[in-house]
């Protein structure tokens, strides 16, 4: 193998090496806009196709059986899949039934007095913020 076919393969290995960073770059690129125009969890900012139908007022199924319950005003959820994270995060924390009613309103029952500031975290770690309590 003479010089000149190694400073090919080696240039090869470069055009590969430096299309995955292209690559990458750009999904990053992307996702970062993505986020900016508030649909990060990938719903594109709640358009209408994605957006989640209202459920029709009423209580979360099985909630009388939980005798305390607060309404929170939660900010940047969209869509199915916001509401699945949020009510997913607050149920993580035991003994709380959440319903997300989109826009920004979380319906939140528990079987003990319930805690806002670990109710606070949860959202704010699943990615939302916590704008208002009621209740």
């Amino acid at each position: 193998m003479g010089v000149a076919a190694f400073v090919e393969d080696l240039m090869i290995d470069y055009l590969i090496v430096g299309a995955a960073l292209a690559l990458a770059v750009f999904i990053l690129a992307r996702q970062v806009m993505r986020i900016g125009r508030g649909g990060g969890c990938g719903c594109d900012g709640g358009s209408p196709r994605t957006r989640r139908q209202r459920r029709p007022a009423g209580r979360v199924k099985g909630a009388s059986s939980y005798p305390y319950s607060v309404e929170l005003r939660v900010d940047g959820m969209h869509c199915d899949n916001c509401a699945r994270r949020v009510e997913d995060a607050l149920q993580a924390l035991g003994g709380i039934v959440a319903e997300v009613r989109l826009p920004n309103t979380v319906l939140v029952h528990g079987e003990r007095p319930i805690d806002l500031d670990a109710l606070a975290e949860a959202i704010r770690t699943a990615g939302y913020e916590v704008t208002g309590v009621q209740g």
